[in-house]
């Protein structure tokens, strides 16, 4: 595994370890943008879920992304695993 991945299993346990949260995997849409497909995530209370919907949901804005705008809710994730499939992880050289 990458350190990338490693760093990104570890932050996801933590986010998780409460109980009370879940990961929201968003995916780059803007056709324009350069970093079309590119994959986030972001820790959410868990009273937020109900409110997310795949394919619909914005992330929010945020100084690693910029506009949330551009980022669609691809996957709502309970355990780190779901997370760290969700992330589709690019394969590394």
């Amino acid at each position: 595994m990458t350190d990338r991945k490693e760093a990104a299993r570890a932050t996801f346990d933590r986010w998780l370890s409460d109980g009370t949260s879940w990961i929201g995997v968003f995916e780059n849409h803007d056709l324009g943008h350069p970093d079309i497909g590119r994959r986030v995530a972001r820790v959410f209370d868990i009273g937020d879920l109900p409110l997310a919907k795949i394919g619909s949901t914005r992330a929010p804005d945020h100084d690693e992304i910029g506009l949330g705008w551009r980022y669609i809710l691809v996957a709502a994730c309970d355990t780190t695993d779901k997370a760290m499939d969700a992330m589709k992880w690019e394969e590394e050289s």
